[in-house]
């Protein structure tokens, strides 16, 4: 792949992981979401809708560090995705961009439009 942005990486079909509940030995409760090809990636939030809003910018974040350096991460195989910008169902006035597979697979989330 010749040189790709980080933003143009964000674009491959990532096998995104999450977001699922992960407790501590506590009880603690948190949120994660992960990329199988980017084992040191990880992003957390308090609640669910958190993990998908942080989502996007920081893998963003963790694709530019790969970039400024001139390197290129471990790529995923198959097409491209697209992404679809949603909302989390209830009084929440936040809005997200995830991959359009995430709504099939995740009923706390529902597309808008933004026009």
């Amino acid at each position: 792949m010749s040189r790709v942005s980080a933003q143009g990486y964000l674009l491959l079909p990532w096998t995104i992981r999450g977001p699922f509940k992960v407790t501590d030995e506590h009880g603690n409760g948190h949120f994660e979401m992960r990329i199988a090809e980017l084992p040191d990636f990880m992003v957390a939030g308090a609640t669910e809708s958190e993990a998908l809003y942080e989502f996007r910018p920081a893998l963003l974040a963790f694709l530019e560090s790969y970039t400024s350096e001139g390197e290129m991460p471990t790529l995923p195989k198959g097409k491209p995705v697209h992404y679809q910008t949603l909302r989390p169902r209830g009084p929440v006035a936040s809005v997200v961009r995830v991959p359009a597979e995430t709504t099939a697979s995740n009923p706390v989330l529902e597309p808008i439009s933004l026009t």
